[in-house]
């Protein structure tokens, strides 16, 4: 925007105005937690920056900077005086601050108060939230913040490297769009997985299946159905953790078609909710009869789902299912896909519905693509309904049976549905 210079006395008075109130607004936030300034010295700070950027503008470009430059050394000095070796560390957040509210001061008077009050209210929240960053913090381990580092390494670093063109039979392998899957599913994961670490310990046993369920249905069916049999008296409680992450599982294949073929989820959207009927009313009466109670349990130990060799291990399965969906579709039709999908989702849902969602967009019938995702759903269900019965207690077993045996009915109407 040009400069105000020549403007009205009142529009420059309504930009110091606007500059002030944001820059006590974050001076209050300090002078609740006993920083030494408050909101006179932080409102002052943010009239600085614009009547800088004012005099900036009407002078020389350069008064700005030399300005923030001052303010910047008073600052250091003052941190200098103050941090001495007797008082223990001393941390810089009140003087970060100090000279964002005069940047914040200056985009005021360069009529970028919108993203002046955006950057305002975060970094209110983000000083408020000390205590609470910290506890969230301390809840991670040395192993989780490397997978973080992976992650960062997977999306930023590999990601951009990878060609993005197709290659051998069938033209089945683009290296690009296997990476982008990759993201895609194991960013999934990880978000359920820190999700898990966050609620820690105390997170009920209903929260920990649906979290479970975004990072991984089938480990956290394994983890409570093992679990039951430690504690029997608890088994209802952890068949209902299953329930939810199984039926969780079904969203995710929603969210993941959805995210990649709109068209298909419009075909797919009705089956997977009568799938996931049997699930919701069962958890339904569960939440009617214990609303009175609130249980707590430790939530089973559930290993962090993001490492490159898991990374590689679903680009490779991924890579396979694509050649292998596009060969059967190729010798057999839609038949060989059917057969490829019930073998598939025994051991990964989310690969082949990615594949089947990309395989609609280039020519492949829709219905037999939904169709194929379906028998995937229902051979996933069935192994880890066959999982939960082999070792979990009789009462879990009794309510999976149920519960899970219903789901694998409901694939009959569901089935006519996608036609």
């Amino acid at each position: 925007m040009p400069p105000l210079v020549g403007d009205p006395f009142w529009k420059l008075l309504s930009l110091l105005v606007v500059s002030g109130c944001l820059g006590a607004l974050i001076g209050l936030e300090r002078q609740y937690v006993k920083q030494g300034q408050g909101m006179r010295t932080f409102t002052l700070w943010a009239l600085l920056g614009c009547l800088s950027a004012y005099v900036s503008a009407a002078t020389t470009p350069w008064f700005f900077a030399v300005s923030f430059l001052v303010t910047a050394l008073l600052i250091s000095t003052q941190y200098i005086m103050e941090a001495r070796p007797t008082q223990g560390g001393k941390g810089i957040t009140t003087e970060c601050a100090t000279l964002l509210t005069f940047i914040i001061g200056g985009m005021v008077y360069w009529r970028a108060t919108t993203i002046a009050v955006i950057v305002t209210v975060s970094m209110v929240l983000l000083l408020k939230s000390k205590k609470t960053i910290h506890t969230m913090v301390d809840r991670f381990t040395e192993k989780d913040v490397h997978s973080a580092l992976q992650f960062a390494v997977i999306t930023g670093i590999i990601m951009p490297l990878v060609p993005n063109h197709d290659y051998g039979p069938y033209l089945a392998f683009n290296p690009f769009k296997i990476w982008l899957m990759v993201v895609l599913v194991v960013g999934l994961g990880f978000a359920g997985y820190i999700a898990i670490r966050l609620f820690g310990a105390k997170m009920g046993i209903g929260l920990a299946g649906l979290l479970g369920g975004v990072a991984s249905s089938t480990v956290t069916t394994i983890a409570f159905s093992r679990k039951s049999k430690e504690q029997p008296d608890l088994s209802r409680h952890f068949a209902i953790a299953v329930i939810i992450a199984c039926t969780v599982m079904l969203v995710r294949v929603g969210i993941l078609v959805l995210t990649i073929n709109i068209d298909l989820i419009q075909k797919l959207w009705l089956c997977l909710l009568v799938l996931a009927s049997p699930g919701l009313l069962f958890i339904g009466l569960h939440l009617f009869r214990e609303r009175q109670r609130n249980l707590q349990s430790d939530s089973p130990e559930i290993s962090n789902p993001l490492t490159l060799t898991t990374a590689l291990k679903f680009a490779a399965l991924y890579a396979l299912i694509i050649f292998f969906t596009k060969a059967a579709q190729d010798y057999f039709g839609g038949s060989g896909l059917y057969a490829v999908s019930f073998l598939s989702g025994m051991t990964d849902m989310d690969a082949i519905a990615i594949t089947l969602s990309q395989m609609a967009h280039t020519g492949t019938d829709q219905t037999v693509c939904a169709r194929g995702i379906l028998i995937a759903a229902l051979s996933n269900t069935f192994f880890k309904a066959c999982f939960a019965m082999s070792v979990g207690s009789p009462e879990l077993r009794r309510i999976i049976f149920l519960t899970l045996g219903v789901t694998l009915l409901t694939g009959i109407p569901a089935w006519f549905l996608i036609g």
